[in-house]
């Protein structure tokens, strides 16, 4: 049987198949290795759920918010736009850069190299 893996799913999703993991496990009804066929997950996703339930107790059955917590992003929408404009109309070569593609490699050396204006600049 192979496993769909949980963290495919929604937060929603996920919270709901702990939740019925560990009341299928507290139940005493199976094992693991059960709960893992019949939920359709890894034995191993089932352990961690059951081994997180027994140290956090219900805190871990609730839905979790995915991904970063704040915005990792460090140029303004316009700064982006600019670096953008730029990428599109030339090649790195015109701006000084040695390669010549652009790769997420050679658009943070753009970025290092060539400041892009200020947001206040009157738009």
């Amino acid at each position: 049987m192979s496993s769909t893996g949980e963290s495919r799913s929604s937060a929603e999703v996920q919270a709901a198949i702990r939740k019925r993991v560990v009341i299928y496990l507290s139940s005493g009804k199976g094992t693991q290795q059960s709960a893992a066929d019949i939920f359709m997950l890894s034995l191993s996703a089932v352990k961690k759920i059951w081994k997180r339930y027994q140290l956090q107790g219900d805190a871990i059955i609730k839905a979790h918010q995915r991904g970063p917590k704040q915005s990792t992003c460090r140029l303004t929408v316009r700064q982006a736009q600019q670096i953008t404009m730029q990428i599109r109309q030339s090649p790195p070569q015109q701006h000084g850069l040695p390669d010549t593609l652009w790769t997420a490699k050679v658009v943070r050396e753009l970025i290092k190299k060539r400041p892009v204006s200020s947001t206040r600049s009157g738009m």
